[in-house]
Formats: C-alpha cells, structure tokens, sequence
C-alpha cells in the first residue's frame, strides 16, 4: 500500500489528485485552517455589516440635504414673495410722495399768487 492515489471532488467542482507523495493536511491543520476561514468569514460579514451600515447613514445625510434644499427653495420662495410686497409698497410711496411734491408745489403757487394780490 506504499503506492495510492486518490480522487478529491473540489467544491469549485474540479478533480484533485493526491498521491502519498503530497503534503496532506492532517484533522488538527484542517480544523485550524477552518477555525481560520470561519473567522475571515466572520470578519468579512463584520466588514459587510459596517459598510451596510455607513451606506444607511450616508443615505440618511443625502435625504436631510435633499430636505434642507427642498425647505431653503421654500424659503426662496417666501423671500421672492416678501420682496414683490416691498417692491409694491415702495412703488405707492413713491406715488404718494409725488402727490404730496405736486400738491405743495400748487399750494406754493396759490400762496405767492395770494401774496402777489395782496400786494396790489
């Protein structure tokens, strides 16, 4: 029995010879190894859940940006509307300060006419 040879199904679906000349691992270096693989596995599931993770907390902060863009062209828009009101309320005393300019110049005018007839 010095000279055997085996056939070893991969998981990845590949055949593996192995003969007495290869370096087979023992149970313990397998158990090790597969303590080692778990513990990667685990570690990329870690790794996994984190990136999960900071991928919620990134949506989490565009959503509040998308809210606080939303809520500033509200307030835009607020502002444009407060603006047109001033805009307006201006315009009526600008109009209002002509009358008034218009109204003394006229009352200046009856004064000096009433003054130049008094002088008569």
């Amino acid at each position: 029995m010095d000279n055997y040879e085996i056939n070893i199904l991969r998981r990845n679906g590949n055949w593996n010879k192995i003969t007495q000349n290869d370096d087979v691992m023992n149970n313990n270096e397998l158990h090790n190894e597969k303590k080692l693989e778990n513990k990667n596995h685990n570690d990329y599931e870690h790794l996994n859940d984190d990136f999960k993770f900071y991928l919620k907390q990134v949506s989490s902060i565009i959503n509040k940006i998308e809210s606080l863009e939303e809520e500033k062209n509200n307030l835009k828009i607020q502002l444009k509307t407060y603006e047109v009101e001033f805009i307006n309320k201006k315009k009526d005393t600008e109009n209002k300060i002509n009358l008034m300019t218009e109204e003394r110049d006229i009352l200046d005018k009856t004064i000096n006419v009433i003054k130049n007839l008094k002088s008569i």
